[in-house]
């Protein structure tokens, strides 16, 4: 919402058959950037509440005001009639409020609460030692069942690929909705500002750069030696090498190099093993 252009380009790519969407703080939206942004052809928003009160959330995001901001924000979506999503980083340093939060996102009328779990890159290295222990995780991934299963709105779980594990488990107690794992490489590109080709933006590991490639995008996406990698999961290592599930879940790649510095290894937030690799 810094940029005087945001409209021009939400515009453009409608124009050209996207579908324009975008994540924000709630900083700018107000009662008249609501009806650009909708004007301008915005399909959908996503507001960060990363804590069920202001106390919580301010202190995450580190300013005064943050929280209010956003729940103000998404209030007047709600009104604009303009779908929108609430997502949630999660850590040791929230993850007593998941129940909280995701109640919070019902009453916004939010259609969407989706959860982030922490991978510790970038600014999130400073927390590293707030990412969940196995245990916890487990914990954490029954909740999140527990709500999808309970609730009228839609749980959707990013870099928590287990999450597609549990729910195949569960599949016996009535889920019907088919859950899918990392999508990152495979079914989900991202390009950074540089013009690297990445398999998300927790990962930055360049699969090739459109810049330097002419902008052939299929390219890239189809001959990456890295990313042929990434999809082998005959190759995954540690826990991630032997579970039954991989061939589902993959784990998170992100996190694995995060905290191991190897993309290959084993997500450190899961030690489930059980079975044999598929």
């Amino acid at each position: 919402m810094e940029r005087a252009d945001i409209y021009e380009l939400i515009r453009y790519a409608r124009k050209i058959g996207l579908r324009p969407v975008l994540a924000t703080c709630g900083y700018r939206i107000d009662e008249k950037t609501i009806v650009k942004l909708k004007k301008a052809g915005v399909m959908a928003l996503s507001f960060s509440i990363d804590g069920a009160n202001a106390e919580t959330h301010d202190k995450f995001r580190g300013t005064a005001g943050a929280f209010d901001s956003a729940v103000n924000a998404a209030k007047i979506a709600h009104k604009a009639h303009i779908r929108f999503q609430i997502n949630t980083t999660i850590s040791r340093i929230n993850v007593d409020e998941v129940i909280g939060i995701a109640r919070l996102a019902r009453e916004l009328g939010a259609y969407c609460f989706n959860p982030f779990i922490l991978v510790p890159t970038g600014r999130g290295k400073e927390i590293e030692n707030a990412v969940l222990d196995p245990i916890e995780y487990e914990v954490l991934l029954n909740e999140l069942l527990r709500i999808k299963l309970q609730s009228e709105i839609k749980v959707r779980v990013t870099c928590g690929p287990q999450f597609a594990r549990v729910c195949k488990q569960a599949e016996a107690k009535g889920l019907t909705e088919e859950v899918a794992g990392c999508m990152g490489g495979r079914g989900f590109g991202f390009i950074s500002y540089r013009g690297d080709v990445q398999t998300c933006g927790f990962l930055d590991v360049p699969a090739g750069n459109l810049i330097r490639n002419n902008f052939d995008f299929g390219e890239i996406w189809e001959e990456s030696e890295f990313l042929k990698k990434i999809r082998n999961v005959s190759e995954y290592k540690g826990n991630c090498g032997i579970c039954e599930y991989a061939g589902l879940c993959s784990g998170c790649r992100a996190r694995a190099y995060a905290m191991s510095g190897d993309y290959m290894g084993e997500d450190p937030v899961c030690n489930y093993s059980q079975g044999e690799k598929g």
